[in-house]
């Protein structure tokens, strides 16, 4: 997501947001300092490349569901935007994938945040976070992905969250199942945000479900603050964002060994790079500046980021792409998907993407 103590300060507590350097309401869309903006999204939190040489951007409505989001389908050849859910072509199938006690499709009240798809849950799932009306991971099929024109995403069931869990990304797993990096407490004030921020405790963890056992933690994720989520092609390590540790680790699933640890700033989601590596959105901001960039309207929020590649082998890490500040056309990227030789970037805030090339890094 983003630079999470602001979100959840400004979403549990009601804050007002003040104006200070950083937000923009420019609706300039120009190529220029090596960025290419793409606008006309809704805060595209999180992106994932799809077979098809598509992308699926989720289209973020904020943490606490206040406000509707979409599942889109972006086309680079083309460049072209469509909605894939809720949507003209959106279609609810049985619900036989997920909990029994899903309550059913959610229609328009979708507000989608983490989203994964890939090897390790199914060719054909796609999982999303979902905030509005419920805490839940919706399970979409997948329909025709090799076919921009005619790619569809189809309601196939539900998982409701645990009481208090405040879930943010999610990755799957073998059997149907998947893993979900579990925050802090729904709810949680303002001020203990704040101290859990100064004080770096480990507010949360990982949990995983699967269709016979159900929810249970994941030994060894307790961490400040987990954020984004990514997992081995084998399913046996799954790496943690720790947006207040300030770290990304690496954890084995199985044994709940923590394989190594990364110093990266404020950590948001992650995705595989062409090359094998990790590549970590982190955000450089203060928590004034955080927060003045989450609320509306907003058409960029030029906070300062970098992209960090991390070796998954030991935790190597180099930065290969620094953006945002005064006059750029990007900034605040919570994500970068890598595609067609270009990183694709998303923020929480704002009405655009953004396209650039990264550099190689040296070894940090």
């Amino acid at each position: 997501m983003i630079r999470f103590r602001p979100a959840f300060a400004l979403l549990a507590c009601g804050m007002l947001a003040l104006p200070v350097a950083g937000v923009a309401n420019d609706a300039d869309c120009s190529a220029r300092d090596g960025y290419t903006p793409i606008c006309g999204f809704q805060r595209p939190e999180d992106i994932e490349v799809l077979p098809g040489d598509t992308l699926l951007v989720s289209e973020y409505g904020g943490l606490a569901g206040a406000h509707t989001g979409t599942l889109s389908l972006y086309v680079p050849t083309a460049g072209t935007r469509r909605a894939l859910y809720p949507g003209p072509t959106a279609r609810d199938g049985a619900p036989d994938w997920g909990a029994p006690d899903c309550p059913g499709p959610p229609g328009a009240e979708l507000d989608p945040h983490g989203i994964h798809h890939g090897p390790s849950g199914g060719e054909k799932r796609v999982l999303v976070v979902n905030h509005r009306g419920r805490e839940a991971v919706e399970l979409f099929e997948l329909i025709d992905a090799a076919d921009a024109a005619n790619t569809q995403l189809v309601w196939r069931g539900c998982v409701p969250a645990p009481p208090d869990v405040w879930m943010n990304d999610v990755v799957g797993l073998p059997g149907g199942g998947f893993a979900v990096s579990h925050m802090v407490a729904r709810g949680t004030g303002g001020d203990a945000l704040f101290a859990a921020e100064r004080a770096r405790n480990d507010i949360g963890y990982v949990l995983t479900w699967d269709p016979q056992a159900g929810w249970q933690k994941l030994p060894g994720s307790d961490g400040a603050l987990p954020n984004g989520l990514e997992i081995s092609a084998d399913a046996r390590v799954i790496y943690i964002n720790e947006y207040f540790g300030d770290r990304v680790v690496a954890l084995e699933r199985a044994s709940g060994k923590r394989l190594w640890r990364t110093a990266v700033d404020a950590p948001d989601n992650s995705s595989w790079g062409a090359d094998g590596r990790l590549l970590v959105a982190s955000h450089h901001a203060d928590l004034d500046a955080v927060l003045a960039c989450d609320h509306e309207p907003l058409t960029l929020c030029t906070l300062p980021f970098s992209i960090v590649a991390i070796d998954p082998a030991n935790g190597n890490r180099v930065t290969v792409v620094e953006g945002g500040g005064t006059g750029a056309p990007m900034g605040a990227a919570t994500v970068a998907a890598e595609h067609g030789g270009k990183l694709w970037l998303g923020s929480y805030v704002g009405d655009r993407m953004a396209t650039t090339t990264r550099g190689t890094g040296v070894t940090e």
